[in-house]
């Protein structure tokens, strides 16, 4: 009988899923938030200097309850996160995924089959996001593993034009940079490091903003630290700090220039802690 049950709920569930995949693909959710798209929000990041973090799926689930493979669980961390996301104040830009809501085209089979099984994450975001804000892409920064065809030229221009010029301190795990080869801070007139725990880094999260603190008044400073990044940026906004969450970019930007491969297992292990 148990397994009678069973089977009669994964029937449900995957009638579900067929059907909030077939909603995405028709676009019944284009209207629900206003998100910039990657090209409009490169554009504005190219034209202000503002703080800005991005949630995406890792930080979906810490805010439910669930633990990811940067971050166990953390009551403390999911409810700093959803009061994060719905902030609307000048000079802090919050991201979102443009895909989520949006079907494009030209998007890879094994990123595509993801954004149309995203019924849950829609669901919450739905729930918990904030309609007078006006978001910017999260994706902005891992393009490269999402589209199958692009312009990543001009894309990865614009993109580093963001960080010319700029004296950057970056936050992340000791580990982040060993299998870069192209790095795109190159082009930032001085890079400085500060090492923070790659996994579980809320743990140590008064530790993490005391050091971000020490940080020079004139440098931004760019974190990767999964959803830590989200609270650190916030909190170092509200220190009159400019902070940028850049998450998978340095290795997106890295993938591109060797022309990596974007098939399911590349992708896969692009998105594993380093």
């Amino acid at each position: 009988m148990k397994r009678i049950l069973k089977k009669v709920k994964n029937i449900f569930k995957r009638i579900y899923r067929k059907y909030e995949s077939n909603k995405y693909r028709k676009k019944k959710y284009v209207n629900c938030y206003k998100i910039l798209s990657p090209e409009e929000t490169i554009e504005y990041l190219q034209n202000n200097t503002v703080c800005f973090c991005r949630f995406g799926d890792g930080e979906i689930a810490i805010m439910r309850g669930e633990s990811i493979a940067f971050q166990q669980a953390d009551e403390a961390l999911a409810e700093r996160l959803k009061e994060i996301i719905r902030k609307n104040e000048q000079g802090l830009r919050i991201g979102i995924n443009y895909m989520y809501f949006n079907p494009v085209d030209s998007v890879n089979p094994y990123t595509q089959k993801f954004f149309e099984s995203m019924a849950m994450q829609r669901k919450f975001m739905i729930q918990h996001c904030n309609k007078n804000v006006e978001y910017i892409d999260a994706a902005v920064t891992q393009l490269y593993q999402i589209f199958l065809e692009y312009d990543f030229d001009t894309h990865f221009k614009k993109m580093q034009h963001i960080f010319e010029g700029r004296d950057i301190t970056v936050i992340c795990g000791r580990s982040v940079m060993n299998n870069i080869k192209y790095n795109a801070l190159d082009v930032c007139r001085s890079v400085e490091y500060i090492f923070a725990p790659p996994k579980d880094a809320f743990s140590q999260y008064p530790d993490i903003l005391q050091k971000a603190m020490g940080v020079q008044e004139n440098r931004i400073i760019c974190v990767i630290l999964g959803p830590t990044a989200k609270v650190l940026v916030y909190d170092l906004f509200k220190e009159g700090r400019i902070a940028w969450d850049i998450g998978h970019y340095l290795k997106d930007y890295d993938a591109y220039m060797k022309k990596n491969p974007r098939t399911e297992i590349e992708i896969t292990q692009f998105y594993k802690p380093d």
